[in-house]
């Protein structure tokens, strides 16, 4: 047996794969063990670079360094990687490399001797990922759990349960520095500082009650080349589950607030109901003096050479009685002792009518009023006496706040079964926190000698008793908008 022939005996028997590589990197010798983890044939292998063949672009230069750099060590080296196969397949394998020279100590060749340890490595990733999903598995189950700990805190309002909740969840996946959160919830918008939406998201809907509330999308920053998926299966889980917690967290935060002010609005028709009762009483005890008193003030007036500082006198005692009579008409009104008489009205006439009284005022006021009504207007079921009580009553608040001049304007239209009243000037409107009371009882911003505090809640009142709604909006130094619906047909009244 010649040395070649003792050569390739040895490569054949070896149980590991051999393989012999020229100083060029090129395949000289290998054994059937390499023929059958690669697919190649020796036919096929001789002559090619190793390198090229069987190892992934971007990682070709660095193993060329490293199995170069080990042969030159002149002893048994140790290095590690992988190959690709012919079908594209990796395996996984250990190297011992060893120099071969010739008599005069001269490299020739490389000498490769390796372990295929593919079902190590693969078993060695599998223990790493479960590792890893265990990591995050905890990870969102603490995400979860301080998010309901949020949900039961009563102390915190929607918003800024929202708002802790969207900076809690980049801690539930896997890279938190690299997470960005965006919940809305109607017009609400909550997010993470420096959110942006990547090409990396998700979004889950929040649905309460079968009623989409909202979205939370979450959006990541994957570096390059991150060999893992960007968002794993348990992260979706995350997610939905959130979105169903925003979701209960929400209704909850609803039915608090729902209960709360219902809570309110049945004090507030108690504190009404006694204070009604109160100002029915009071008015009726008042207006019978009242009525004696300001009946023989103008009988007084009648008699004849009276003196001026008498007549005077008691053109103050008429004065002030009809101001009393009026502020006790009013009471009648809030307490609803003058129950409306509904009637098929004309509202376009009635509003005109109640304009005649305030006129005098605006025309000292310097006030335009300007008028633009819907000419198909239906009739509708009213007590013409108490809308115009409603026109006279809004229209001298506008009167009173434009004390410098300005624009009055008074619409009607039409919408479906509805007739619109909405009365609009440009004075210097209502603060919010004023805004949320002008229809309390007895609640003004005037002069003692101004204003009783009760012109909107008879409006209110009035409003309310012919089944209608009322809105108002305002904005500081841009004026303010009444409207009120009314309801064209009732059950009780037909249009003939």
């Amino acid at each position: 047996m010649n040395l070649q022939e003792y050569y390739d005996t040895i490569m054949q028997l070896s149980h590991g794969i051999v393989v012999t590589l020229d100083l060029n990197g090129e395949i000289i010798h290998g054994n059937t063990r390499l023929e059958n983890i690669t697919g190649y044939s020796m036919k096929e292998l001789a002559g090619k670079d190793w390198f090229e063949t069987f190892i992934a672009r971007d990682e070709r230069e660095d193993a060329r360094r490293e199995v170069f750099r080990k042969a030159k060590e002149n002893k048994i080296s140790k290095i590690s990687g992988d190959i690709r196969t012919r079908g594209g397949s990796k395996v996984y394998i250990d190297w011992n490399i060893k120099q071969l020279t010739d008599s005069r100590s001269n490299i020739v060749s490389i000498l490769c001797v390796g372990q295929d340890v593919t079902g190590h490595m693969l078993r060695q990733e599998g223990l790493l990922y479960e590792r890893f999903t265990l990591i995050e598995r905890n990870k969102e189950l603490n995400c979860l759990f301080e998010i309901s700990k949020l949900g039961g805190d009563l102390d915190l309002n929607l918003k800024e349960t929202m708002d802790r909740i969207v900076q809690l969840m980049p801690s539930g996946f896997q890279n938190p520095e690299k997470t960005h959160v965006r919940l809305r919830i109607g017009n609400l918008s909550w997010e993470t500082p420096g959110y942006r939406k990547t090409e990396n998201f998700l979004v889950e809907a929040v649905d309460a009650h079968r009623d989409i509330r909202g979205t939370i999308t979450v959006a990541v920053e994957a570096p390059e080349n991150y060999g893992r998926p960007v968002f794993i299966d348990d992260e979706k889980d995350l997610l939905m589950t959130v979105a169903q917690q925003i979701a209960i967290i929400v209704a909850k935060k609803e039915i608090k607030s729902a209960k709360i002010e219902l809570e309110q609005q049945l004090r507030q028709a108690d504190r009404l109901a006694k204070i009604g009762q109160f100002s029915a009483g009071v008015a009726h005890e008042i207006n019978e003096p009242l009525s004696n008193i300001l009946g023989y003030a103008q009988l007084a007036l009648q008699t004849p050479e009276l003196q001026d500082q008498v007549r005077m006198d008691l053109s103050s005692i008429v004065d002030s009685s009809l101001h009393a009579r009026e502020i006790i008409k009013k009471l009648m009104f809030f307490s609803r002792q003058l129950p409306p008489q509904l009637i098929p009205t004309n509202i376009n006439e009635t509003i005109t009518e109640a304009l005649r009284i305030t006129e005098t005022a605006a025309k000292r006021n310097d006030i335009v009023v300007k008028c633009d009504f819907a000419a198909d207007l239906p009739s509708v079921p009213a007590d013409p006496q108490h809308i115009k009580q409603v026109i006279v009553n809004l229209a001298a608040n506008a009167i009173q706040a434009m004390s410098g001049g300005g624009t009055l304007e008074i619409r009607t239209l039409s919408d479906k079964n509805d007739a619109y009243i909405i009365v609009e000037d440009n004075g210097p409107g209502i603060p919010e926190a004023e805004l949320k009371q002008i229809f309390n009882p007895f609640f003004t911003t005037k002069d003692v000698d101004k204003g009783t505090g009760l012109g909107l809640s008879v409006v209110l009142g009035i409003v309310k008793a012919h089944k209608g709604v009322i809105q108002v909006r305002s904005e500081p130094g841009k004026g303010t908008c009444f409207e009120i619906a009314l309801p064209c047909q009732q059950n009780n009244i037909t249009d003939d």
